[in-house]
């Protein structure tokens, strides 16, 4: 089997008034199935780009990104769209949750969206909130939650759809320190259980804790 994700020749270019930005150089590098893997270098250098592009939430100005041998900007925006959720999933540094629902509502949400049963659904959600340890927080909405319960919630949305990796950009930066590491011992276990994870952080203690570290520098891997 080959790598999960293969990144070739990644080159992301932006205008600006002083003329063209190579925020991203000639990026290349594999992520393997089950990985656990820290993106990390100063502000400014591209960590949150480039998450982007894997995420397929941006285009590359030039390069490739390939999905088990698959090279996902070569599909057209509706394939794009149905690839992203059912491959990918995401977990923010401010969560995104929905404050006129409840927890349940919001996990549940994209599945509703992927056209899963709702009993299903419901069903699936409750499981996943229960292993991240909400099962008393299902009818609570976001406003009556913690940061890190709130952060736990992304995590559970997260992975409704079971996707074969998880993005996180920052997840514990807005979280104090011991939220934040029981926040990262909660997605260390997850990747225990098989889920690709590929972390933006400027945390260098949880970073020593992930299976692997690519460190960027003047929007190149160093």
């Amino acid at each position: 089997m080959g790598p999960l994700i293969s990144v070739r020749n990644l080159n992301k270019t932006f205008a600006s008034p002083g003329g063209r930005l190579n925020v991203l150089k000639d990026i290349t590098f594999d992520i393997n199935k089950g990985e656990m893997t820290a993106l990390m270098g100063p502000s400014g250098v591209g960590k949150s780009t480039l998450l982007h592009i894997l995420g397929t939430l941006d285009r590359p100005s030039s390069g490739n990104v390939l999905y088990e041998g698959k090279d996902v900007f070569e599909l057209k925006s509706d394939a794009l769209s149905d690839f992203r959720s059912r491959v990918i999933g995401f977990v923010f540094q401010f969560h995104h949750l929905m404050p006129e629902f409840t927890t349940l509502e919001n996990t549940i949400m994209p599945a509703l969206i992927g056209g899963v049963n709702h009993k299903e659904a419901a069903a699936k959600a409750k499981q996943l909130l229960a292993d991240v340890g909400l099962s008393g927080r299902l009818s609570h909405k976001p406003g009556e939650l913690s940061g890190g319960e709130q952060q736990r919630v992304a995590v559970a949305r997260a992975l409704m759809l079971d996707p074969k990796v998880v993005l996180a950009d920052e997840p514990t930066g807005n979280l104090d320190t011991q939220t934040g590491e029981e926040l990262f011992a909660l997605l260390t276990e997850l990747n225990k259980k098989g889920i690709t994870f590929i972390m933006v952080t400027h945390n260098e203690t949880l970073a020593s804790q992930c299976g692997r570290i690519l460190k960027m520098k003047d929007g190149m891997i160093i």
